[in-house]
């Protein structure tokens, strides 16, 4: 088959920091490329430099023959060239039909032809979703069924270059299937196609040749077609042949066995299926598993955000934990850290000071009117032990570094009492130097107050780095268990793309 599209050592840089340091890729007509890598390698990135999300640096494209550098999505998809994105490109306030067609709108006696826009609508989605009512908002749609309709959108123009971005992340596997049909179909057309994915079985069985990102640059690449499916060596290429073993020089405490917290049986909605946790006092538990494996929704259940959440007993220091309500799971201690400072974590407009005291000033033993003074005390306090970089405690949040305000986010919990503290993704955007203050703090405060400590990253070497332990998700499940100098990269990965994967198919 011929070589349709073709980036040849692309450079992008966020702040001076390269997030592709040479990335090249080559997409045939009629051909399925799996692009794959662990969170963080390159691989959303040079996607989105393909189709104008992000301007590169360095490198050229050529796609038919000619260089091509495209200005935004919509000039790749006016080429050809379409991309369904992983982070949705949807509008909640239209409809699906609105949203397939956005931007490739026909008009009909001087006005839109809404008839054609469903007419093509309802040719794409009755393959994965017989009989679906494209008149619903998109708002009101589960996360897998926009999933499809921004499937849908991506290949409503007849596209020659299809880019899927983790597409079947939030897709049961019959839709998965059916998105696979679908695919060949597109392949027997002509059309190449790019696709992401961090589960073997779908790699292994809808591919026809891969290529493996690490740190920004190629590391590895199979074509089916003459080299064996081997999953193996994805994994080695995914992990690299260092040996990134940190135990040698950490010192190990003995950990009491007396636990800080536990659950049994808990499940959320179709995302976290039937999970045994406990974390013992003084421990940190790391949750592992590539991004969207149901990670943050294992932190949200334990931390009270879910009121429907289902588990058979959950205790906190030998007492009923209350896992329905985060206003109780604080008041006994579990307090969150949550992913997006920005968003969740922090009120960005007010100062550090306020920032600080607002978990105390709903907590029902606290006095009706605010102590200002000794507020003041425990927030310079807290962020004095951080060693927060910071003018006065009534400085704005909004004016801190990221590793700063991250620091706050931890430093407001540090006056309430604390049995486990939960941290979701807690150094994403943080520099170097703050990241290790902030876990050095952690791991002092556990072993020095005795809480447990139950930590998502996305980020492998901060679980090898910080944990005692680390439980891997996919799909929803613990699939396994790493303890000491079991925890390393490869193991990490292993367990991460493998799942319930068994060479022959899906387990």
């Amino acid at each position: 088959m011929s070589v349709l599209f073709e980036a040849k050592h692309i450079v992008k840089k966020f702040n001076g920091v390269p997030a592709l340091a040479d990335g090249n890729l080559v997409c045939r007509s009629g051909k399925i490329t799996g692009l794959l890598g662990a969170n963080g390698s390159g691989k959303s990135t040079i996607n989105k430099c393909i189709t104008g999300v992000y301007k590169k640096n360095g490198g050229t494209m050529i796609y038919q023959g000619k260089e091509v550098d495209f200005k935004n999505p919509m000039d790749a998809k006016r080429a050809g060239i379409s991309m369904a994105f992983q982070n949705l490109s949807l509008l909640p306030d239209l409809t699906v039909w609105q949203n397939v067609v956005l931007g490739f709108e026909t008009k009909k006696g001087g006005f839109l032809n809404d008839k054609e826009a469903k007419g093509i609508t309802k040719h794409i989605l009755d393959d994965f979703m017989p009989g679906f009512n494209y008149n619903r908002k998109v708002s009101e749609l589960s996360p897998a069924e926009m999933q499809i309709v921004e499937i849908a959108k991506a290949i409503s123009q007849r596209p020659k270059m299809l880019i899927l971005d983790e597409p079947t992340a939030a897709l049961e596997q019959s839709q998965v299937k059916a998105l696979f049909r679908y695919m060949r179909i597109l392949a027997e057309r002509g059309v190449g196609m790019v696709f992401t994915s961090h589960r073997m079985w779908e790699v292994m069985e809808i591919c026809d040749d891969v290529v493996i990102f690490k740190n920004g640059v190629v590391a590895g690449a199979l074509d089916f077609e003459k080299d064996e499916k081997d999953a193996d060596y994805i994994i080695k290429c995914i992990t690299g042949d260092e040996n990134k073993k940190v135990f040698e020089e950490r010192v190990y405490r003995e950990i009491p066995d007396e636990n800080a917290f536990e659950v049994k049986n808990l499940r959320y909605a179709n995302i976290v299926h039937h999970v045994d946790l406990h974390v013992k006092k003084g421990e940190i538990v790391g949750i592992g598993g590539l991004s969207g494996q149901g990670q943050d929704e294992l932190l949200l259940s334990v931390a009270g955000n879910y009121p429907d959440v289902k588990y058979d007993s959950a205790k906190i220091f030998g007492k009923d934990a209350p896992l329905k309500s985060a206003g109780k799971a604080i008041e006994e201690g579990i307090l969150l850290v949550p992913g997006d400072r920005q968003l969740e974590g922090l009120m960005m407009d007010k100062s550090i000071y306020e920032n600080s005291i607002l978990p105390k000033v709903g907590l029902k033993r606290e006095p009706f009117f605010i102590p200002k003074k000794r507020y003041v005390k425990e927030c310079t306090d807290a962020q004095e032990v951080l060693s927060t970089k910071y003018n006065q405690v009534s400085d704005p949040v909004s004016g801190l570094s990221g590793g700063n305000a991250q620091k706050v986010v931890v430093g407001k919990w540090l006056s309430v009492d604390m049995k486990l503290l939960i941290l979701s993704d807690p150094c994403k955007g943080v520099d170097v130097g703050a990241k290790k203050d902030l876990y050095d703090f952690i791991r002092k405060l556990a072993e020095e107050k005795g809480i447990g400590v139950l930590v998502y990253a996305s980020d492998n070497e901060e679980l090898i780095e910080n944990c005692d332990r680390v439980m891997v998700m996919h799909e929803g499940h613990v699939v396994g268990e790493l303890t000491g100098p079991e925890i390393t990269d490869e193991a990490l990965v292993n367990l991460s793309m493998l799942g319930g994967y068994k060479k022959g198919g899906a387990a």
